[in-house]
């Protein structure tokens, strides 16, 4: 990495697992979500996102683990494959809402919420006013 004027400039990167070119490396993106990101997801893997919303944030949370999917069958569910994550938000909030399952958090460091196989929550963070 240099710096020229106030633009960093990045080393050419090769992705391990597929040995293609990247335009940044995954030590570099996980640097940035942890210096950037208003909340923290650690656990279980998962695919997530962030978004602003008027009044905070809302954290969308897939679980794609235990759903197996065949052709000409429907797709089968392994119950066991619950995804445990916790939550550690970086701004201060109000409250913290679980919209699919209901459940309402008070202000915390972090919260643990756990995802079903196949299945999708979010996560909203109030924010103080």
């Amino acid at each position: 990495m240099t710096q020229q004027g106030n633009v960093e400039v990045l080393e050419p990167w090769t992705n391990l697992a597929t040995n293609r070119p990247v335009a940044v490396s995954n030590e570099r993106l996980a640097r940035l979500a942890r210096e950037l990101l208003p909340i923290t997801v650690q656990g279980d893997a998962i695919q997530y996102q962030i978004n602003r919303l008027p009044g905070g944030w809302v954290v969308e949370l897939i679980n794609n683990r235990g759903v197996s999917k065949k052709n000409n069958q429907p797709a089968t569910t392994d119950p066991t494959a619950i995804a445990q994550v916790t939550l550690i938000p970086r701004i201060e909030c109000t409250t913290i809402n679980e919209w699919r399952s209901g459940r309402i958090h008070q202000p915390a460091d972090s919260i643990t919420v756990e995802i079903g196989p196949g299945a999708t929550e979010f996560v909203e963070f109030v924010l103080s006013e």
